[in-house]
């Protein structure tokens, strides 16, 4: 069971982790392998916070490592990239029912590559689940920072101000084939080549000391365009423009339920 921290003074969302709450407010670290050791102690020093204000919800971590960066892996720039899984990352999974079988889980790799899945029922993420939410990393002398950061209006919970959350971290060192988490995880549960631990909602930790803002009704619009021109010297005229609009809209009318229009 771990403590979600208020934080009263704005967080200067850069990834540098040099705000006054990082020194004040002891980390959560102790990280255990599911790979390639089950049950031991992760061999990279992972450090994390988990932190909200009245408006949005922080995850941030300082990741340790042994190596330089040159010898990270983090090539992929792509958002939900299937790819992202064969580069270091670290990553956080709220149960924000807290029925241990459903989540949200987001992960970064140390360029800023991000990904976002729901989960349902302990089974395969989502990946065309696409909230509202930034991420920021950054490096130092030793390995790499991240910080997070998820609009309460992007998620849903139960409709009270205190609330009690599951939630699991992981950090991966693929030169290593590491896959570490805040909970022990089984060696059977690394199904994907070690992926599919994360997945196991049920042996998640218990966050409690969260405070949310009332939930309203979540309404997203996304306007955006095409545009194109092709040139033919033989065609009369020659050149030919073309343009093409959308909206695309998404309104929570419920908890568990949100129309997309488009």
């Amino acid at each position: 069971t771990g403590r979600a921290v208020r934080v009263f003074t704005p967080l200067r969302f850069d990834g540098l982790l040099d705000e006054p709450v990082y020194s004040s407010v002891p980390p959560v670290s102790g990280f255990i392998q599911q790979l390639p050791v089950e049950g031991a102690l992760a061999t990279e020093r992972t450090d994390a916070w988990v932190l909200f204000d009245d408006e949005n919800f922080y995850v941030s971590c300082r990741c340790w490592d042994s190596a330089p960066p040159d010898e990270w892996s983090a090539n992929e720039m792509r958002r939900d990239s299937r790819n992202l899984l064969n580069n270091d990352l670290f990553g956080f999974l709220i149960d924000t029912f807290y029925d241990r079988r459903n989540a949200f889980l987001f992960y970064v790799n140390p360029i800023g590559g991000f990904s976002d899945q729901s989960i349902t029922n302990e089974g395969v993420g989502n990946r065309d689940w696409n909230p509202v939410w930034d991420v920021q990393t950054s490096r130092f002398d030793g390995g790499w920072t991240v910080e997070m950061v998820v609009p309460f209006h992007s998620l849903r919970y139960r409709p009270t101000r205190n609330q009690v959350w599951g939630i699991q971290l992981r950090r991966t060192v693929l030169r290593k084939n590491e896959w570490a988490y805040l909970t022990e995880i089984p060696a059977a549960a690394a199904d994907f080549g070690g992926r599919g631990g994360i997945f196991r909602v049920s042996a998640a930790g218990t966050l409690v000391g969260l405070e949310v803002p009332v939930e309203d009704k979540n309404i997203e619009v996304k306007p955006y365009g095409i545009a194109g021109a092709v040139t033919d010297t033989t065609a009369t005229p020659q050149t030919r423009r073309d343009f093409d609009g959308c909206l695309d809209v998404k309104y929570g009318v419920s908890q568990n339920l949100t129309a997309d229009f488009s």
